[in-house]
């Protein structure tokens, strides 16, 4: 009988999820959590993250919220900050789904700092920040603050390359501007 490891398991929830089979990368990701010892702590942290993501998609949005915080919490101890950043950023897109408009404004302004101050940042990621709080500035209807935003956010979609997000942003300046 083949044993099953965390990191076995880990793998076939990835392959679930590339699979599009949802629940079988939720049952895989939680096998392998339980499967976990302390001492595992960046194995933890990526299982949390790769189950955040699956329940996010199962629109279980309380529960990969949870994920995304027990992953964060862990690269904190890790001394992770690009890790933390990405998690709490992920973590405050799902809040502001949830219409938690300040919970959500703290973890993106965490999120900023954090990429804003690593130079080893990748741009698409604070790109992705900067998105999620330039809607979160329009949710809360400060459309100066939202443009400045999806402007930064614009050309650093231009940089990747990533066109979908510089016409997301020159549209959402256009709505905003009237222009």
């Amino acid at each position: 009988m083949e044993q099953r490891t965390p990191e076995s398991l880990l793998e076939q929830g990835c392959n679930a999820k590339s699979e599009r089979r949802p629940e079988d990368a939720r049952n895989a990701y939680r096998e392998a959590l339980s499967e976990c010892h302390s001492e595992d702590g960046p194995l933890v942290a990526t299982i949390y993250e790769e189950l955040a993501y699956v329940e996010r998609n199962l629109d279980d949005l309380v529960a990969a919220e949870q994920h995304y915080r027990k992953a964060s919490e862990i690269y904190r101890g890790l001394d992770r900050p690009l890790k933390v950043a990405h998690t709490i950023r992920h973590a405050a897109d799902i809040l502001r789904e949830q219409s938690k408009r300040d919970e959500s404004a703290l973890l993106y302004a965490e999120s900023l700092e954090i990429y804003r101050n690593d130079q080893k940042t990748p741009p698409l990621d604070l790109a992705n920040a900067i998105r999620g709080f330039a809607l979160l500035k329009e949710d809360q209807d400060d459309r100066e603050q939202a443009v400045c935003l999806w402007q930064e956010a614009g050309k650093l979609y231009e940089l990747t390359g990533i066109e979908a997000g510089v016409a997301e942003s020159r549209r959402r300046i256009g709505l905003l501007t009237g222009e």
